[in-house]
């Protein structure tokens, strides 16, 4: 009897279900489930901002399959399955896709077209970090996905969820910027991270 509702939700989940599979399947084969991820695969499939103009446009799809591995992937698959599932569960599959891919592609066109590239003109600290780091994961994606399932929380929880979430997210961006070549301080996730949850609370405004 207990098979059947188990069977319904995760009916329910097919996008979730499809992205952890993928990524973890990814992480056992380049080993990134016991260690960090190998720097040949991260230039071959890493993205960073200076891939725009020469025409590596596939690496912001490729990119979103890997992680940096180590405690890094599971915490990526652990998100991966929270953050998608409410937002399958919330508004659906195709919703959670747009979600999903379009706050992951618009992040890092964000990141790209509006800082890296005027950054880089100049001589400040985190140019090169910004316009040259070669970064991997899903974390634009799910981040904009829990923020779309935040916006759709009551009023009173929904005040205290932007709170809490935009609190570590800033914490974690001025810990990056404060240490910017520490290997634990990815500058460029960390502002990735800080664009894609409020993108995430914009689709949800908009979607019903």
């Amino acid at each position: 009897m207990a098979s059947i509702p188990i069977r319904a939700t995760l009916k329910r989940l097919p996008f979730t279900i499809a992205m952890v599979v993928i990524v973890a399947a990814i992480g056992v084969a380049t080993a990134t489930h016991l260690e960090r991820l190998e720097p040949g695969l991260m230039k071959r499939f890493g993205f960073a901002p200076l891939h725009l103009p020469k025409g590596e446009w596939m690496r912001l799809l490729s990119s979103a399959f890997l992680t940096t591995g180590g405690w890094s992937f599971y915490r990526s698959l652990a998100m991966l399955a929270l953050c998608l599932g409410l937002s399958e569960f919330r508004v659906g599959t195709w919703r959670t896709v747009l979600a999903f891919w379009g706050v992951h592609l618009a992040t890092l066109a964000i990141v790209s077209l509006l800082l890296a590239f005027p950054l880089y003109q100049f001589d400040v600290v985190w140019r090169k970090l910004l316009a040259a780091e070669h970064d991997v994961g899903p974390s634009a994606g799910y981040y904009g996905c829990l923020g779309l399932v935040c916006q759709k929380w009551p009023d009173r929880p929904r005040r205290w969820l932007y709170a809490v979430i935009g609190g570590v997210l800033i914490a974690r961006l001025v810990w990056a910027a404060l240490s910017p070549r520490a290997a634990h301080a990815p500058l460029g996730a960390d502002i990735a991270h800080l664009i894609a949850f409020p993108l995430g609370i914009a689709l949800g405004r908009f979607t019903k």
